[in-house]
């Protein structure tokens, strides 16, 4: 669970990542896939600018932003390209179920200068179906 640190990572979550197909009638489609599943800490942004973004149009609505701290040798599943998906907790409650887009990659270092993990910057994924 600690993965090497002392940073208990608690939650799991899955990973997608995105490749671009061309439709039958020649449009470009993005398609995700499922990369695996990850362990990390997700919480509340710890930031000053945790504020989250408020859409007016089409219609009123609030988009949360989130954080997800990853171990550093799952650093190659984060991409700005890629989701998450299904967070689950130690117990395997889901805790949140929705798409994230990925908005902002953080290298954390230890003290002899190793990448230790990795914060990331998620923000829920509005999209008509």
């Amino acid at each position: 669970m600690s993965n090497g640190s002392y940073l208990r990572f608690t939650h799991k979550c899955d990973v997608y990542e995105k490749t671009i197909t061309t439709s039958a009638a020649g449009q470009q489609v993005a398609v995700f896939t499922m990369l695996g599943t990850i362990p990390g800490q997700f919480q509340a942004p710890l930031e000053a600018n945790s504020s989250s973004e408020r859409r007016v149009a089409p219609y009123q609505e609030n988009l949360p932003k989130y954080e997800l701290i990853v171990p550093a040798k799952y650093a190659e599943y984060i991409t700005y390209s890629n989701r998450v998906k299904n967070i689950v907790d130690r117990y395997s409650n889901v805790i949140d179920s929705s798409n994230f887009e990925i908005i902002g990659i953080q290298p954390n270092f230890s003290f002899s200068g190793r990448k230790h993990s990795v914060k990331v910057s998620l923000r829920r994924v509005v999209e008509g179906e």
